[in-house]
């Protein structure tokens, strides 16, 4: 995995949201939901549309950056202190590069549309301290337009481990702000080798029920 400058400018924005944290706090051991927007940046080459690679020059991703939005659910689990089973579901919509025109599934005189993905996913939360947590989820990631990109697949297999940091509200300490930094792989909608990998910066409001 190429750690890349966008994914350290993440790590930075991340390190802002650590240093608020100062004070110990208990989650209530209670089904927790959380509504969340997202920002992300692609990393590789080959996201989406690969782009042709031109003589002497590096291949580049027909789509750099995305915006959404996600729904998550956290279980606890019982059998092991401050581990929680994890439910997420979102909607991503990456946008288009100006390497787009010259993608490998470019139509002429078509443009190519943005890359809208809706990831569904399982998986387990283990918090550390009462304040910080480590998420690994794996699910189905499902082509929102499909039709418009020329794909062959609807749906493809996706994995994403995250870090996280949760942060009360000073005066509902049922009711929180979730910070979230994670990697997302999901294989390929077409019939070859490529990936569609990118980090992604979620903050979520969340609650207990």
């Amino acid at each position: 995995m190429k750690i890349t400058f966008k994914a350290l400018v993440y790590a930075i924005v991340f390190t802002c949201f650590c240093s608020v944290a100062k004070a110990q706090i208990i989650i209530p051991d209670s089904v927790r939901i959380g509504v969340g927007l997202n920002v992300a940046s692609t990393t590789g080459n080959s996201f989406g549309v690969a782009v042709n690679k031109a003589i002497g020059d590096e291949a580049k991703s027909a789509y750099n950056f995305g915006a959404g939005v996600s729904l998550n659910v956290d279980i606890p689990a019982y059998l092991l202190s401050n581990l929680y089973v994890t439910a997420s579901a979102g909607y991503m919509s990456f946008l288009k590069s100006g390497n787009a025109s010259k993608s490998a599934q470019a139509i002429e005189g078509i443009k190519t549309p943005n890359f809208n993905m809706i990831p569904v996913k399982l998986g387990l939360k283990y918090i550390i301290g009462n304040r910080f947590y480590v998420n690994a989820e794996a699910g189905e990631s499902f082509l929102a337009n499909k039709q418009q990109l020329y794909a062959i697949f609807n749906n493809a297999f996706t994995w994403s481990p995250s870090i996280g940091l949760v942060m009360p509200f000073t005066n509902h300490h049922h009711q929180y702000i979730d910070a979230n930094l994670r990697y997302e792989s999901t294989k390929t909608f077409y019939n070859d080798n490529n990936l569609n990998n990118y980090w992604s910066l979620r903050v979520t409001y969340a609650f207990n029920l």
